[in-house]
């Protein structure tokens, strides 16, 4: 699924991480956010899908985001999918965050119970740093 959604994302650059089952899109001019699409072990029929919206944080608090050497991703939203979605809805996912980069800072916004803005993807944790 995660291949095919690659495969269909067109010219979106994402990294696909085969031993994780995951795939990772950082759009340039997302303001240092990412999204993290992560299916299920093979085999564990208990696990779900889940979307992640993250942010990159410089380690050093006195460097400014985007001016930083060094960064710790941290997890701001997430979504559990009750059902596997389809290689077009991760497309959809891959080419929305491709043509607007800080949709991603949009959606990181979204408290649980609210559907991600363009998706039918539901935010099911805010995560606190």
């Amino acid at each position: 699924m995660l291949v095919a959604a690659h495969a269909q994302g067109g010219d979106v650059w994402a990294s696909l991480d085969d031993p994780s089952c995951r795939l990772f899109v950082e759009p340039y001019d997302s303001d240092g956010f990412y999204l993290a699409i992560e299916a299920p072990e093979p085999g564990d029929d208990e696990a779900l899908w889940e979307i992640e919206v993250g942010r990159w944080v410089p380690d050093d608090p006195q460097e400014e985001p985007g001016n930083h050497t060094s960064a710790t991703g941290h997890d701001v939203v997430g979504c559990a999918l009750p059902v596997a979605p389809t290689a077009e809805e991760l497309a959809h996912l891959l080419k929305s965050v491709d043509e607007r980069p800080l949709l991603l800072a949009e959606w990181a916004e979204s408290p649980v119970g609210v559907v991600l803005a363009g998706t039918a993807m539901v935010v099911t944790e805010r995560y606190e740093s």
